[in-house]
C-alpha cells in the first residue's frame, strides 16, 4: 500500500507540472461558456482516471523495468492526447491550437524535468540507489525539480508565452502539429524514459549528462520549431493580406482619380452653363441659380495640394465627410510627398482617413485634421480626430487593434500604413489620449 501511495504522490506531482506547462500556452485562449463547470468535470474525470490507474497498478504482478518504462511511454502519450481534448473542451480553440498548447507545454515540462535530473546526477550519480532516491515524492529530488520547474516556466513565459497573443493562437491551423505531437511522444517523452533506464543501469555520469544535454536540446528545438511555425505562418498570412489591401487600394486610386476628374469636368461645364444662363437674360430666379452653384461647389475638387494622388484621396474623403457631417481640415504641402508612388499615397491616407471617419462618427466633436509638411529633408504626416471615450482603443505592438468582431479579416490597415512608412525609411506612431487619436508619420 505504501508503494501505491508513493506512486500516487509522484504521479500527481508530475501531472500538476504537466498541467501548468500546458497552461502557460492555454492561458492566452478564451474560456468556453460555463468554464467553471467544465473545469470541475475535467478535474473529476482526471481524479477518476488516476484512481483507476493506481488500482490497476496495485493489482499487477511484478513487472520488469523495461515493461514499466514501456507502460510509462503509453501512459504519457495517452495523457498528451487527453490533455489536447481537455483544452478543446475548456477553451474556445481548434484541435490544432490544442495540439500546439499541449505539445509545447509537454516539451517545456520535460525540459524542466531533464534539468532537474541532470542536477540529481551531479549530486547522487547513477545506479539503482540514485533511481530509488529520485522516486521519493517529498525528498530532495522533488525539491530540486520544483525549483527548476518554476525557473524554467518563468523563462518560458518571458521568452515565448508573453509574446503569444490570443489572436495568434486562434490562427493555428497547421496540420504539421500532428508531426510535432509525434516528435514529443517519441523524442521528448521516449528519449527521457530511455535515459532514465540507462541511468538506473549505472552508465557513467558523463555519458548520462551528455544524453541529458541532447534531450534538453530536443525539448528546446521542439518548442522553437512550434513557435516558428506559429509566428512565421501568421506573419506570412498577414503579409499576403496586407499586399492584397495595398493592391486593392491601388485599384481604387485609379478608379477614384478617373471618377473625380470626370466630376470636375462636368462641374466646370455646369458652372459655365449656369453663368451663361444667368447672363443671358432668361427669366430665372437668381436665388435658385445660387443654390445650384453652391451644390455644384460641394462636388468640385476644392483640395489642391500640389500632388495629384493626395488631391484625389482628400477630395474623395472630403465628400464622405460632407455627407457624414464631419469637418475635415487640411494643411498640406503635396510636393513633400513627390518621392512616394501615387498608389502608396492613396493607400496611406485612405486607410488613415477611413479610420478617422469611423472613429469621428461616434464622437461628440466630429472633426478631422490633416497636416503634411516637409522640414529639413523630413516629411511629416499628422492625422488627428476625436473619438468616443467609451470606445477607448487598445494597442498591441504599438498599433491600435480593430474593434470589429472578425479580427482575422480586419485590422490590416494600420499594419499596411506602417509597412508603407517603413518602405520609405520612416516610422509610424499612434496614440490615443483624452478622446483624441493622433497618427504621426515621419519619412
Amino acid at each position: 500500500m505504501g508503494e501505491v501511495a508513493t506512486a500516487a504522490l509522484s504521479t500527481t506531482f508530475l501531472l500538476a507540472r504537466v498541467i501548468f506547462g500546458i497552461g502557460l500556452f492555454a492561458v492566452a485562449l478564451e474560456p468556453r461558456e460555463h468554464f467553471g463547470r467544465r473545469l470541475a468535470l475535467a478535474a473529476i474525470l482526471c481524479i477518476a482516471a488516476l484512481t483507476l490507474l493506481f488500482c490497476l497498478e496495485g493489482m499487477l504482478p511484478g513487472i520488469s523495468r523495461t515493461q514499466a518504462y514501456a507502460g510509462e511511454e503509453v501512459f504519457f502519450s495517452a495523457l498528451l492526447v487527453a490533455c489536447s481534448v481537455a483544452v478543446t473542451y475548456l477553451f474556445d480553440a481548434s484541435i490544432w491550437t490544442a495540439l500546439f498548447c499541449c505539445s509545447a507545454g509537454y516539451a517545456i515540462q520535460n525540459l524542466a524535468s531533464g534539468v532537474g535530473e541532470a542536477a540529481w546526477l551531479l549530486m547522487e550519480g547513477t545506479g539503482p540507489e540514485a533511481a530509488r532516491g529520485r522516486e521519493v515524492p517529498l525528498g530532495t529530488f522533488a525539491l530540486i525539480t520544483l525549483v527548476v520547474t518554476v525557473a524554467t516556466y518563468a523563462i518560458a513565459y518571458l521568452l515565448i508565452t508573453r509574446r503569444l497573443s490570443r489572436r495568434g493562437l486562434e490562427q493555428v491551423s497547421d496540420r504539421s502539429m500532428i508531426a510535432m505531437m509525434a516528435v514529443v511522444m517519441l523524442m521528448v517523452i521516449g528519449f527521457d524514459l530511455v535515459i532514465k533506464s540507462l541511468c538506473e543501469m549505472g552508465i557513467p555520469v558523463a555519458y548520462a549528462l551528455m544524453l541529458r544535454f541532447v534531450h534538453g536540446f530536443i525539448c528546446v528545438f521542439t518548442v522553437w520549431m512550434e513557435y516558428e511555425l506559429l509566428v512565421n505562418r501568421k506573419l506570412a498570412s498577414e503579409k499576403d493580406t496586407t499586399e492584397r489591401v495595398l493592391a486593392e487600394r491601388e485599384r481604387q486610386y485609379e478608379q477614384s482619380r478617373e471618377s473625380i476628374e470626370a466630376i470636375n469636368i462636368k462641374c466646370h461645364d455646369l458652372r459655365h452653363q449656369i453663368r451663361a444662363l444667368a447672363d443671358g437674360g432668361a427669366v430665372v430666379d437668381p436665388a435658385a441659380l445660387a443654390d445650384v452653384a453652391r451644390e455644384v461647389d460641394v462636388y468640385d475638387a476644392a483640395v489642391h495640394t500640389g500632388n495629384e494622388a493626395l488631391d484625389t484621396i482628400l477630395t474623395e474623403k472630403s465628400l464622405v465627410c460632407q455627407r457624414e457631417g464631419i469637418t475635415l481640415t487640411c494643411v498640406a504641402d503635396g510636393s513633400a510627398l513627390d518621392f512616394m508612388a501615387p498608389a502608396d499615397i492613396y493607400a496611406l491616407f485612405g486607410n488613415a482617413l477611413d479610420n478617422a471617419v469611423e472613429a469621428a462618427r461616434g464622437a461628440s466633436r466630429r472633426s478631422i485634421s490633416v497636416v503634411v509638411r516637409r522640414t529639413m529633408g523630413v516629411t511629416s504626416v499628422s492625422v488627428e480626430n476625436y473619438y468616443d471615450l467609451g470606445a477607448q482603443p487598445t494597442f498591441e505592438d504599438g498599433l491600435p487593434q480593430t474593434t470589429k468582431a472578425d479580427k482575422a479579416n480586419h485590422g490590416f490597415g494600420m499594419r499596411s500604413m506602417r509597412a508603407i512608412a517603413e518602405r520609405y525609411g520612416g516610422t509610424l506612431v499612434a496614440r490615443a489620449e483624452d478622446g483624441t487619436f493622433s497618427l504621426d508619420i515621419m519619412m
